[in-house]
């Protein structure tokens, strides 16, 4: 058994199938089933009932779960505390898709410059899977959100200050007000990022505590298709005001909330965790260097 088995295994019940989960690691179907089944045969037992549309963990499967589970991290934090012995040590740090609207891109490049012995990637991704993959040591650092952030796990830098604002039609009925409420917006068609941004979650839950749901019409990851659509007047948008500044639109207008309602970019890291001697040196270069 190697540590390879014991991922694909657990990525199969992640994913729920063999198919989605070969998409994911990017394998073949077939050479996942033969990784499979070599392990099943290594344990003397069969992991998952095949039977099935659907593949299903067998008894045995499930009792190896937690096993499995407890292998994986055992492998991660030892890959993790090793990292300091290398000579030369890759800094990862995981980002949502703002880096040029927040001046992340300015940082990254002015730490480059500073440290030029320190490697560093950066790879960007959605909200909903950045902290799993911090916790799992996939990366040292990450720029999220400060919303829904659990502050008991996680220690964090302010990086920059954003609030919403309502995003109109030039052509639009509210185009000339000056402020608006939220609950003004409830009979509005809604153009939004899609769910799995912390974005959606402000929004949609904005919305709800000013007594209704919103109308979504229309999600997309990319500003600049939410945009072109509110400036065709197909719906308004409820959008952070510095993403806004950097796409702005001339047949769009922004109009701000009456409620002030905020979301802060931040650096985070695993409280109570060591972290690496370059996470080190760039959350130290990011505290002196904030604008």
């Amino acid at each position: 058994m190697d540590f390879k088995q014991v991922k694909y295994f657990l990525t199969i019940v992640d994913k729920g199938g063999f198919s989605g989960a070969a998409q994911d690691l990017f394998i073949s179907q077939s050479s996942l089933s033969k990784s499979i089944i070599s392990l099943e045969k290594e344990l003397g037992v069969l992991l998952f009932d095949r039977s099935k549309r659907k593949v299903a963990l067998t008894p045995a499967g499930s009792a190896y779960l937690s096993y499995a589970k407890n292998l994986q991290q055992i492998y991660q934090d030892l890959i993790f505390d090793l990292g300091d012995f290398k000579s030369v040590s890759t800094l990862k740090i995981a980002t949502i898709p703002v880096i040029a609207q927040y001046g992340i891109s300015n940082y990254i490049s002015s730490f480059k410059a500073a440290h030029p012995e320190i490697p560093l990637s950066l790879d960007e991704h959605e909200a909903s899977t950045i902290l799993p993959r911090l916790d799992s040591h996939e990366h040292d650092l990450a720029f999220v959100r400060d919303n829904y952030l659990d502050k008991k796990q996680y220690d964090f830098l302010e990086i920059d200050q954003d609030k919403l604002l309502v995003v109109v039609s030039a052509k639009h009925q509210f185009a000339e007000r000056t402020s608006i409420t939220l609950s003004e917006l409830k009979a509005e068609n809604f153009i939004m990022f899609e769910k799995g941004t912390i974005h959606h979650e402000i929004v949609v839950d904005s919305c709800r505590n000013a007594g209704f749901e919103p109308s979504i019409t229309y999600s997309s990851l990319r500003v600049e298709s939410i945009v072109g659509l509110v400036a065709s007047n197909s719906g308004i948008s409820l959008m952070m005001e510095k993403v806004f500044n950097y796409s702005k639109h001339s047949d769009v207008v922004a109009i701000p909330l009456t409620e002030n309602i905020e979301s802060n970019i931040v650096l985070v890291w695993l409280k109570d965790k060591k972290t690496s001697k370059a996470a080190g040196a760039f959350i130290d270069f990011m505290k002196l260097n904030i604008l």
